[in-house]
């Protein structure tokens, strides 16, 4: 039960710090890069978002006979997505700017 919380604080500082860190880059981007960064966090954002709004107000799932289902509801499942989707693509974004950098620092640009 112990582990399980700090899991949970872990995996919400991270969505935090990659939000904030989407959101900076948005900000001093231009052209097509803000509108991918600022996708990017907007997902992050309202997956968060509406994943806590579910988690605080859970909606019971019934059966026709009237016993609670115990499955997880769709809408949780999707907001979960919605997280995932704006992990993946900062995640992705951030290796392109780490490998634009590193090739950088190996081609050697002609002045001229």
């Amino acid at each position: 039960m112990k582990q399980d919380v700090v899991v949970l604080i872990l995996a919400i500082i991270f969505v935090v710090v990659l939000f904030g860190t989407a959101t900076s880059i948005a900000v001093r981007a231009k052209g097509l890069k803000k509108l991918y960064w600022l996708l990017c966090s907007f997902l992050l954002g309202i997956g968060s978002l509406s994943f806590v709004y579910f988690l605080a107000f859970p909606e019971e799932h019934r059966f026709t006979d009237g016993n609670v289902s115990g499955e997880m509801p769709p809408e949780l499942g999707f907001a979960g997505s919605v997280i995932q989707l704006g992990l993946y693509g900062s995640a992705l974004g951030l290796m392109v700017m780490g490998l634009r950098r590193l090739i950088g620092r190996f081609i050697k640009h002609d002045p001229s």
